[in-house]
């Protein structure tokens, strides 16, 4: 009945933090996306999808800070409640009282190994490929007032504005994607239209200023002209260039065997492998941190506010270990290494607990090795 009680409260405070975090951080980074994607013409219904697949990147990396924030919370109401004392005064040790988070840090271990290795890749993928095809759409979004924008290959814009009608003026395209052959466009407005996927400009009231090696150059005016924006085949048929995010577990730790010939980039890819596979002890770490912290001062209800920092300070110790030990271990290609920054944040953190818990035990321990 204890480990339920304890268990639930943990869960429900888990889930409303990382719904919390979560929504915070893909909001940030999805409004970019968002907005570039409804200028552009996409329905709102496919905006919403496509801003949907940044979400499982952004819970990989919330997951394990809302555990940390978590256990320090519960653990805190609990030691203002007298709630972790009377228990301790019943009997039970430390361990028994951490067993319902150490049941929570393992089942946010597997759903962040899950989100990591396999499902966070896939909807980045996803999104790459999207956007991709979509790619002209979205570059038009991006075209902003006093600047110059490539809009594909040899295709250059700049425009003044835009009206209320969302129309571009005072529109200039400058064209060089047919070889010996360079095409001004100058128009008053413009508009962006789609034919059958393609996607088009709406010139209006504009000039045609060609220049070749054979001809001086002709002037060509127009009241209405459709210029495609799709990139040529032979822009289509060029492979698309994926990086770590795109890429799952095994393709990360192995990418020479999926295509990837730089020397650079594999050693980055391996660098995020063992990054991810190190980070899978961040759960448990955190917990331990928000546990051992919080009990570190006793019955004091004071300084919560100081050990909530020295606990934030180290889960930034772990990380930028992880990160700096998952880059060595690819130099010295020793993966093995990965290992030692987790495995000693855990033996430090339990050996703390315990000894927090029973000043002597270690004298017991070492009497006995006696």
């Amino acid at each position: 009945m204890l480990d339920r009680y304890l268990f639930i409260r943990l869960l429900k405070s888990q889930l409303a933090l990382t719904l919390v975090l979560s929504g915070v951080i893909w909001l940030v980074q999805a409004l970019n996306l968002i907005d570039k994607a409804l200028t552009a013409g996409t329905s709102p219904l496919e905006t919403l999808m496509l801003s949907s697949l940044v979400l499982p990147r952004v819970l990989t990396f919330t997951l394990a800070p809302a555990l940390l924030i978590t256990v320090i919370a519960q653990m805190v109401r609990l030691l203002q409640d007298y709630e972790y004392f009377a228990l301790t005064a019943a009997g039970l040790s430390p361990l028994r009282v951490m067993r319902p988070m150490l049941l929570l840090g393992l089942i946010v271990m597997i759903l962040q190994s899950l989100l990591a290795f396999y499902i966070s890749p896939l909807a980045m993928k996803a999104l790459r490929l999207s956007s991709f095809e979509g790619g002209n759409r979205i570059v038009l979004a991006e075209l902003q007032p006093g600047a110059f924008k490539d809009l594909k290959p040899g295709m250059t814009a700049f425009t003044s504005g835009q009206d209320n009608d969302g129309q571009f003026l005072d529109l200039m395209i400058y064209d060089t994607a047919k070889q010996k052959q360079t095409v001004t466009f100058l128009a008053k407005k413009a508009v962006i239209t789609e034919h059958n996927g393609e996607p088009y400009f709406i010139l209006r009231d504009g000039s045609q200023h060609i220049q070749d090696e054979q001809s001086q150059g002709q002037i060509i005016t127009f009241s209405t002209y459709l210029l495609p924006l799709s990139q040529p085949e032979t822009t289509q048929a060029k492979p698309i260039v994926f990086n770590r995010n795109h890429m799952m577990i095994h393709q990360l730790l192995n990418p020479s065997a999926h295509g990837v010939n730089n020397e650079r980039r594999i050693n980055r890819m391996q660098g995020r492998g063992l990054e991810l596979i190190s980070n899978l002890a961040a759960p448990f770490i955190f917990m331990l941190i928000g546990f051992a912290v919080i009990t570190a001062g006793g019955i004091s209800r004071s300084g919560y506010g100081q050990r909530i920092m020295v606990a934030i300070l180290l889960a930034v110790m772990f990380q930028i270990g992880v990160i700096a030990l998952a880059d060595i271990a690819v130099e010295q290609n020793s993966p093995s290494l990965i290992f030692i920054w987790p495995t000693f944040f855990l033996l430090a953190l339990f050996g703390f607990i315990l000894k927090q818990n029973d000043p002597d035990l270690l004298a017991r321990v070492i009497g006995r090795a006696r």
